[in-house]
């Protein structure tokens, strides 16, 4: 019987982050747009693609981590999930590549900064994991013409152990 337990707990957690993901039961082949937008709601943009299918973004930007690029057919079946955050997606992003080409791959970023000393530049950055150890966002760095120029991570290491307040740390400090 512990198996079984386990065996289910395991399943509903499992169940659980799908559903938290956003896919929440959207299947290549066999879901509709009609389906997709019922479940996720309106994607942040859609292109259109040649042969008639579209691309749709769902993203959980600014404070998720995720990002799905969803093709629909022209018969309007979902036809790819792709997540857009994967490694292999990252590498994409290259030296040269427009902003509308790094939004296709990788959704709307969480945010764009430019920097006093460099206003030639434009950072678009995505939150690309966020743990109780680490925040880290992938950084595409865009010259004055909108071309990635190059990219890099930013991780943001969390403080660890006990935490106080000033108050709380002057009345520890003068105790001992």
């Amino acid at each position: 019987m512990r198996a079984s337990i386990g065996t289910l707990f395991t399943a509903f957690l499992l169940l659980a982050g799908c559903t938290h993901l956003g896919i929440g039961g959207v299947a290549p082949g066999s879901s509709t747009e009609a389906e997709l937008r019922a479940r996720l709601g309106a994607p942040g943009m859609v292109w259109a693609e040649s042969d008639g299918s579209r691309l749709l973004e769902f993203s959980g930007q600014p404070s998720g981590t995720f990002c799905y690029m969803i093709t629909v057919g022209p018969d309007g079946r979902v036809r790819e999930i792709r997540h857009a955050f994967s490694e292999e997606n990252l590498r994409r992003v290259v030296a040269g590549l427009t902003q509308d080409e790094t939004r296709r791959l990788l959704g709307a970023p969480e945010e764009k900064l430019r920097f006093a000393l460099k206003p030639e530049e434009e950072v678009w950055s995505w939150r690309i994991e966020d743990s109780s150890e680490k925040t880290v966002h992938f950084n595409a760095y865009f010259g004055a013409g909108g071309r990635v120029l190059r990219t890099d991570r930013s991780v943001f290491y969390k403080a660890s152990g006990p935490s106080f307040s000033r108050s709380e740390f002057d009345s520890l400090s003068r105790r001992g």
